[in-house]
C-alpha cells in the first residue's frame, strides 16, 4: 500500500509522515518510510555554538548534493528499468516544462529517482509513506512553469502512477509563509540556492487546491490532515490511521500486516469504533 502526501511548502508534510510512520509500527504494521529529508531541519540552533550550526547546515548540504547523484549512479546497473525511468520524468516535464532550465534538469533527475522509488514501493508487500511523491511533483512542475491550467494539470497527474491513499496536508497562509520565512532566514547561502522564493512557494496554496479538486474529481482517496500543533497532528495521524487499516483490512490479501499479525488485528479492533463512526 503506498500512501502519498501533497501541500504547500510548510504544511508540515515531514513531520507528519514521521507521526504517522511511528503510529502504525507501534500497532505492528510493517512500514517503509521515504523522506525528501531537508537540511537541518532537526537542528536546535539556539542551543547551538556558531561551529555546531556550521557543520549542522554544511554536512546536510554535502548529502543532499550527493544523495541524487549516489541513487543515479546505482540506478546506472539496470538499464532497463533506467530507460523506463527516464520516459516517464521526461513525459511528464513535457506536460509542463519549468520556465528555468537548470530547474528543469533538476526536476527531471528527481522524477527519475522517483520512478525507481516508486516501482519498489509497488513490489515491497508492506505500507510505503512517501512525504512527497508525484502529487507533490506535479505541484512543483505547476509552480515552476507557472500555469494554473487546471486541464495541464488534470493531463499531468493522468501520466502518473496512482497511489492507494494521498494525504492533503493544509494550513493557512500566514502559517506556510511564517515558516517559510523562518526556514529561509535559518538557512545558509548555499541551502538557499536549492530552494524556490517565497513568492514562488506561496503560489502552491493556490495550486494545492486546484490539486485536491482533481484528485477527487478522478475518485482518488484524498484525507485532509493537519501539522499546525500536538492537537491537530494527533487527531489527523488517528483519522489517517483508520483510513489506511481500514484499506489494508478490505485489501485483497493481508500482505501489510507482519506474520505475527496478532499485534495487528488487536491494533484494529482497538479503533474499530473509530471505523463505524467513520472518524
Amino acid at each position: 500500500m503506498i500512501v502519498e502526501l501533497f501541500g504547500p511548502p510548510g504544511a508540515g508534510k515531514t513531520t507528519f509522515a514521521q507521526a504517522m510512520a511511528a503510529r502504525l509500527r507501534e500497532h505492528g504494521y510493517a512500514v517503509d518510510l521515504n523522506l525528501s529529508h531537508r537540511p537541518g531541519e532537526s537542528s536546535s540552533r539556539d542551543t547551538l555554538s556558531k561551529s555546531d550550526r556550521r557543520r549542522r547546515h554544511v554536512l546536510p548540504m554535502i548529502s543532499r548534493v550527493a544523495l541524487p547523484f549516489g541513487k543515479m549512479l546505482s540506478m546506472v546497473r539496470h538499464p532497463f528499468a533506467v530507460s523506463r525511468d527516464v520516459r516517464a520524468a521526461l513525459t511528464l516535464v513535457r506536460v509542463m516544462p519549468p520556465s528555468d532550465f537548470l530547474w528543469q534538469l533538476r526536476l527531471t533527475q528527481y522524477l527519475m529517482r522517483l520512478s525507481r522509488t516508486w516501482a519498489q514501493a509497488t513490489a515491497a508487500g508492506r505500507i510505503v509513506l512517501l512525504d512527497q511523491a508525484y502529487v507533490q511533483a506535479v505541484c512543483s512542475l505547476a509552480m515552476l512553469s507557472g500555469t494554473t491550467d487546471e486541464t495541464l494539470i488534470s493531463r499531468a497527474l493522468d501520466r502518473t502512477p496512482k497511489s492507494d491513499l494521498a494525504v492533503l496536508l493544509s494550513a493557512p497562509t500566514q502559517v506556510v509563509e511564517m515558516r517559510l520565512r523562518d526556514r529561509e532566514r535559518h538557512a545558509s547561502r548555499m541551502e538557499r540556492l536549492l530552494e524556490l522564493d517565497l513568492t514562488t512557494s506561496l503560489k502552491s496554496l493556490a495550486i494545492v487546491e486546484c490539486l485536491d479538486a482533481i484528485l477527487r474529481k478522478k475518485g482518488m482517496q484524498v484525507v485532509s490532515a493537519a501539522s499546525l500543533d500536538q492537537v491537530s497532528l494527533r487527531e489527523s495521524v488517528d483519522r489517517v490511521e483508520a483510513k489506511i487499516v481500514a484499506q489494508v483490512r478490505t485489501g485483497p490479501s493481508p500482505r501489510y500486516a507482519r506474520p505475527d499479525s496478532t499485534r495487528s488485528d488487536q491494533a484494529v479492533e482497538a479503533i474499530r469504533p473509530q471505523l463505524v463512526r467513520g472518524r
